[in-house]
């Protein structure tokens, strides 16, 4: 079902074109192509993907630095956060990696970090924690488990119990929102020259849908390959998913309503997905193979231009401002750096 806003956006399609750019004549096969060859065993595994084991490592490119166990990892504005078992920790590449970081202690309630305009926020059990220039805390009865932040400072947040996902306003409670499942993870989208995006995905049936959080209702819903991994947000309203169960990297667009644009096979067991706004790359890891790769997706069909070696279950990936591509395990294999000069063409 694809359910267009209220309030309808101007369409970007033109300026997408020119700034991504991205060519949105032509696209990849569809999940739905996909789905038909793969049939059998991997279409009765559908939904509720996990992430794939990884073998032992071997010769991971670029710097690897001693970490504990990472569960997420974002970045906005230069500052990078990293999502351990019970705390968040905030700063430059740099400050994080030398221990410098700022560290904010979770407890065991706390989801995933979801980072956008300056602010990275968590929701736990009882209370939604934005940390930004200054620390805020959001006290709710609602049972969040994921939540954003919208450049205009709003705060969204969603459930994996209930099918509804809230916007606070000011600290306080403005909307309640119906949407189509309950929610794994949320993300802000930044869009040109208007409001943010909002996409929630769900696990269980493999699907993302975006948010008409101005328009008080659930925007359209796609169904993301075989089984969703993580997403990322771009620039100019992209959004970049992992198919895990399906091997795929999709790319979708979210200026009016959010829409499949391309799609194409990669390395097996791909899990995080993270946009290199310097080197125009659509970046993929992959957990069966310990591989990154990087997509140029300005052709119609996304062509693979960088791949290098991993650490073992790189997890959570980002990139940085000047090409950087940064990893963190989940199993404390390390922080994984590699400059733009280590991926290897």
């Amino acid at each position: 079902m694809i359910a267009r806003r209220l309030t309808p956006r101007f369409t970007a399609s033109a300026a997408l074109a020119v700034a991504l750019p991205l060519s949105l004549a032509a696209c990849g096969a569809s999940p739905n192509a996909k789905i038909d060859e793969a049939g059998g065993e991997a279409a009765a595994n559908m939904g509720s993907a996990e992430p794939a084991q990884s073998p032992a490592a071997s010769d991971p490119a670029g710097q690897v630095v001693a970490f504990e166990a990472v569960r997420d990892l974002d970045t906005t504005d230069g500052v990078v956060g990293v999502r351990t078992d019970d705390s968040l920790i905030l700063g430059s590449l740099e400050e994080v990696v030398d221990g410098k970081g700022e560290t904010h202690q979770l407890d065991a309630s706390c989801g995933d970090v979801s980072a956008n305009a300056g602010s990275f926020a968590v929701a736990c059990d009882g209370e939604i924690r934005v940390f930004g220039q200054a620390e805020q805390t959001i006290t709710t009865e609602e049972p969040v488990t994921s939540a954003t932040v919208v450049s205009s400072g709003q705060v969204l947040a969603g459930s994996d119990s209930e099918r509804k996902v809230w916007v606070f306003d000011g600290g306080e409670l403005a909307d309640t929102i119906d949407v189509a499942r309950e929610t794994d993870q949320l993300q802000a989208v930044p869009e040109e020259g208007q409001d943010d995006a909002v996409v929630r995905t769900n696990s269980f049936d493999t699907t993302i849908q975006d948010i008409d959080w101005h328009g008080s209702r659930q925007g359209g819903t796609l169904r993301v390959g075989l089984g969703v991994g993580k997403v990322a947000a771009g620039e100019h309203g992209l959004v970049l998913a992992a198919d895990s169960t399906g091997n795929q990297i999709l790319v979708y667009t979210t200026d009016d309503i959010i829409r499949l644009q391309q799609s194409a096979p990669v390395p097996e067991g791909p899990w995080d997905v993270a946009w290199d706004s310097s080197q125009r790359l659509a970046w993929v890891s992959s957990l069966a193979e310990n591989t990154a790769t990087g997509w140029d997706i300005s052709q119609g069909i996304p062509l693979e231009r960088k791949r290098f070696a991993t650490i073992a279950n790189a997890q959570s990936m980002i990139t940085l401002d000047d090409g950087t591509v940064v990893l963190a395990s989940a199993t404390g294999d390390g922080i994984q750096i590699v400059h733009p000069d280590e991926q290897q063409n």
